[in-house]
């Protein structure tokens, strides 16, 4: 007994240390997600009207992803495929949830419960992890996201939600309802979360899924914001959307801010992306220079904005240009938590391509499906198939805007192509759900190029 209580204190500070250890050396992560903004909606690709400096910033303290994908045009399916690190399509989360057949068994709306999340695997990891804002990932009880890895959430389960005091009728915390009067503006509700889950877990490892709603509908700006919008815009459409993009911008400001006062930033790793393309007419987003919109495979609906930083690890200011697609995500933050990457994703760690310990790129090919219509990326070439209509053709280098289809002229790459898709669909299962067949006309509609310019509201 007189030895035990001699070696104790040793071994009890031995775990102190390790514990300490831990914690100071594992990055923080956070993951700031927009919701249908388009392309050119941000100052860092080059907008002069709708500044965005905290997203700049972040860009400017590390990484901007000139080409950057989501694996699916609309938002749930790319939700599933970020949190999991795979191609949704493997585990039937093909289709975007809301206006389902009546048919399809409510209770497998959501996200497969075999799956696992990145916030499950961070948790193994020792983190605090944190949802606030959208999930769209399904709303019964078995795929809540206290269910699915996140030991807080604020937020909805819903694809949509109002903005203003009193409109937000959905939110709820770890669920149970916030009372909707109890509320500010929504973005700005997100926000204020997101500082205070920083400032409470400041101690320790974090991860926080910020999933903001802005810009996605309904339009509902900050009546000061949109009043000084107005002047600087030709419609009121596209003065909304201004507006609610200062507001994303800000609130991320403001979780930034909250990381300095912490002394975290340099240990953080932040990544800001959006779930898919601008979702116009809708919320007057602008996809330039990409053709196509939200629900297409055209570069408009899947091409996003992306940037990271991770300052005691990633150079300032660089710019990668090779492919990648938020598959990436969970195992690029799960290799930078120190976590063991399962055999089963299709994403890859980006940071030794980062960091220039690989010269090779990360992906030789990408691949897209939703029902009707698909695509798949290689090299330069990019393939988008129809399930009623022959495919067409692209080269991404000589024409970003695919407006000049090369099936015909180039059948031999357009075979292999072909071959090489449905190879990819072999691999996939049923979806579990599908969605009404309206969505097919509306999504068509959009690869007409001369229509889509009918669309604009600015």
């Amino acid at each position: 007994m007189k030895r035990f209580i001699q070696i104790l204190p040793l071994s009890f500070l031995l775990l102190l240390w390790s514990c300490s250890s831990k914690s100071t050396n594992l990055p923080n992560i956070i993951i700031f997600f927009a919701d249908d903004a388009g392309f050119a909606d941000f100052s860092m690709n080059g907008n002069k009207e709708i500044l965005t400096p905290n997203i700049d910033a972040i860009a400017a303290n590390g990484i901007k992803f000139t080409n950057a994908y989501v694996s699916g045009p609309v938002c749930s399916p790319s939700r599933a495929g970020l949190l999991t690190g795979r191609y949704q399509q493997r585990f039937g989360h093909e289709y975007n949830i809301g206006g389902n057949f009546t048919n399809t068994d409510p209770d497998s709306i959501g996200l497969a419960i075999g799956e696992k999340t990145v916030a499950d695997f961070l948790m193994e990891q020792g983190y605090h992890t944190g949802l606030i804002g959208k999930w769209h990932l399904g709303e019964r009880d078995q795929f809540h996201p206290n269910t699915r890895g996140f030991d807080e959430f604020f937020g909805m389960l819903k694809g949509s939600s109002g903005y203003h005091s009193g409109m937000a009728k959905n939110i709820q915390r770890n669920g149970t309802p916030v009372e909707p009067m109890s509320l500010p503006y929504l973005t700005d509700a997100f926000g204020d979360e997101a500082v205070s889950f920083v400032q409470k877990n400041k101690e320790n490892p974090f991860f926080l899924f910020l999933s903001f709603n802005a810009p996605h509908t309904p339009m509902h700006a900050r009546l000061d914001y949109l009043e000084e919008a107005r002047d600087e815009f030709q419609t009121e459409a596209r003065a909304i959307n201004a507006a609610m993009t200062r507001s994303l911008d800000e609130n991320i400001g403001k979780v930034m801010d909250a990381l300095r006062m912490a002394r975290l930033e340099e240990n953080t790793l932040v990544i800001f992306t959006n779930d898919n393309g601008g979702a116009m007419p809708y919320n007057a987003s602008n996809n330039d220079p990409f053709s196509g919109t939200k629900g297409t495979f055209l570069e408009g609906g899947i091409h996003v904005p992306f940037v990271m930083q991770w300052p005691d690890v990633l150079e300032k200011d660089q710019t990668y240009d090779e492919p990648i697609i938020t598959l990436d995500i969970l195992p690029t933050i799960l290799s930078a938590a120190k976590g063991e990457l399962p055999p089963n994703l299709d994403g890859v760690n980006l940071l030794p391509f980062l960091e220039e310990e690989r010269r090779d790129i990360p992906h030789q090919k990408l691949y897209w499906r939703l029902g009707h219509h698909g695509a798949l990326r290689e090299g330069d070439w990019k393939l988008i198939w129809f399930d009623d209509k022959p495919p067409e053709l692209y080269n991404l280098v000589d024409d970003i805007g695919e407006n000049n289809d090369l099936s015909l002229q180039k059948p031999e790459i357009t075979r292999s192509m072909l071959e090489e898709f449905q190879k990819w669909e072999s691999e996939l299962i049923k979806p579990v759900w599908r969605t009404d067949t309206i969505w097919k006309k509306h999504s068509r509609d959009r690869y007409d190029r001369a229509y889509v310019e009918t669309l604009r509201r600015y």
